[in-house]
């Protein structure tokens, strides 16, 4: 007869309630924490442009459910459950820009809680710390905008990891199954929920023995390779292909930097450093002051994290593969802000420690919630940081006429179609216009304010500047015919030409 041996449980992580807020105190600052967070992303909800990759939802979402699904592998690269819910939430409440980001802004708002419940198991304190630091980061913020499935899979991940922190405490079939339930939605939702899913299931493992988690993490992989099929064709067209044309380490810094201060924030030099620094030190805070149970929850959810991302960087090194990028480990973010929190709202084993320590926390702790703040409601303010902003772009053009030409980056006829209306795209040839108009944003850059929207260094042949409309995340640069007297021909690769790039949209209204 053969048994199996596995490592000591340790004792549940069970808060000391001499020291813990008051239950009922603490669910009334989580419902402010929640209610701020919530008023943040729905007041807000329609202050920016549809982006191109949301333009591809809307397009994607707006075919009837067969024909959304029969696209899904050539449109998208993430499994279908965003895309049924939200397929579903807009028959509802509108296939306009409200009615498709409503839904992240719904499950963004309720992940605040969520968090909460992750970092309790450290503390209550830590809990609502964890809360706080969901409800105002800028990452969190900006996808809680986004019509797009990253802020379903940041739910999902928080409630599987909810859930996955009390099958290690109780590891009964029913706590089990139901974290076997969420790790499923979250890889339906997305292909890098597995490598959350793979640390808890090793951690599971070591603590409570194969035999009693076998049937919930086999469930987690069945659905996996159901997905497989999808996943392989959407990896073999190079949708993902963009990634690997930047490098790996420029990669990791703007996945630093999109945690700290989302993707694009004035003075983000020195805010994302400085948030990187005040959550190392209250990590470190913990380790040398916090409770043995206090480092134990942290260690779990620092494990976590730490596996997320070395995974899909070890996968990306050698190019095996190579689609590592912030958006695909923003998941990670549940683990790191229950950590973070955990040094937050550190106790400290004797009473000046938890004096001190508690006040060095709180501190830390407010420097990063009030840069995080300060952060989204600048980016509400200044457009240039803002998404691409199409929208403005659309109005300075105004309505399209059939001998009115749109020249701008590839892949804009998708989000400009969603404003202007259906438009064409020759591809080649010459067409016959009346007017010619570029159409470029700004340009963003990583560690520095974003250069203005560029304009043709020359116009077309046979054409003439009109005038230029700008403001500070667009241009718009009319042309006209030399002549004045009608329509004047111009080939589609000397727009091309002029434009600067070889994959240029030349779009007409259809």
């Amino acid at each position: 007869m053969s048994s199996t041996v596995t490592s000591p449980a340790p004792p549940p992580l069970v808060a000391e309630p001499r020291r813990a807020p008051d239950t009922g105190r603490a669910l009334r600052i989580l419902l402010a924490i929640t209610l701020l967070g919530g008023a943040l992303r729905f007041a807000t909800l329609d202050v920016q442009s549809i982006w191109l990759d949301e333009s591809a939802t809307m397009i994607l979402v707006r075919r009837g459910l067969g024909g959304m699904l029969s696209h899904l592998s050539s449109s998208e690269s993430a499994p279908p459950l965003y895309y049924v819910l939200v397929w579903a939430w807009t028959k509802v409440f509108g296939a306009g820009a409200l009615g498709f980001r409503s839904l992240s802004a719904l499950v963004g708002t309720l992940t605040i809680p969520v968090m909460y419940l992750a970092g309790k198991r450290v503390s209550p304190r830590a809990g609502l710390w964890a809360a706080a630091l969901t409800a105002v980061n800028p990452a969190m913020y900006y996808y809680s905008q986004e019509a797009r499935a990253y802020g379903l899979l940041v739910f999902f991940a928080a409630c599987a990891f909810v859930l996955w922190q009390r099958a290690l405490d109780e590891p009964s079939a029913r706590n089990l199954a139901w974290w076997s339930a969420a790790s499923a939605l979250a890889l339906l939702t997305h292909y890098f929920a597995v490598f959350l899913f793979i640390p808890e299931a090793v951690l599971l493992i070591r603590r409570i023995g194969f035999r009693r988690c076998r049937v919930a993490i086999g469930a987690v992989v069945l659905v996996g390779i159901a997905l497989a099929p999808l996943a392989l064709a959407q990896r073999s067209d190079g949708k993902a292909g963009w990634i690997e044309a930047e490098s790996l380490s420029s990669r990791i810094a703007q996945s630093v930097k999109q945690f700290a201060v989302g993707l694009s924030a004035p003075l983000q030099i020195v805010a994302a450093p400085l948030i990187v620094l005040l959550a190392a030190s209250v990590v470190l805070l913990l380790w040398r002051r916090g409770r043995e149970r206090e480092r134990s929850a942290a260690r779990d959810a620092a494990i976590v994290a730490a596996v997320a991302l070395l995974i899909p960087l070890v996968l990306a090194a050698p190019h095996a593969i190579d689609v590592y990028d912030g958006r695909n480990v923003v998941a990670t973010w549940v683990a790191l802000a229950v950590l973070i929190a955990a040094g937050i709202g550190v106790g400290g084993t004797h009473e000046h420690e938890r004096w001190r320590g508690r006040w060095l926390g709180t501190l830390a702790g407010a420097g990063i919630v009030a840069i995080s703040l300060a952060v989204v409601v600048a980016i509400n303010v200044l457009s240039q940081y803002q998404r691409d902003d199409w929208r403005g772009a659309a109005r300075a053009i105004g309505s399209v006429g059939p001998d009115r030409v749109l020249v701008s980056s590839e892949f804009a006829s998708a989000p400009l179609s969603i404003y202007l209306g259906p438009l064409s795209n020759p591809g080649r040839g010459t067409l016959h216009a009346s007017e010619v108009d570029f159409v470029s944003l700004r340009v963003r850059r990583s560690t520095s304010a974003p250069l203005p929207a560029p304009v043709p260094a020359s116009a077309p042949p046979g054409f003439r500047l009109l005038g230029v409309k700008r403001s500070s995340s667009y241009a718009v640069a009319r042309y006209v015919p030399t002549g004045g007297s009608g329509p004047a021909s111009v080939s589609v690769a000397a727009l091309r030409h002029v434009e600067g790039e070889a994959g240029a949209d030349v779009m007409a209204a259809r």
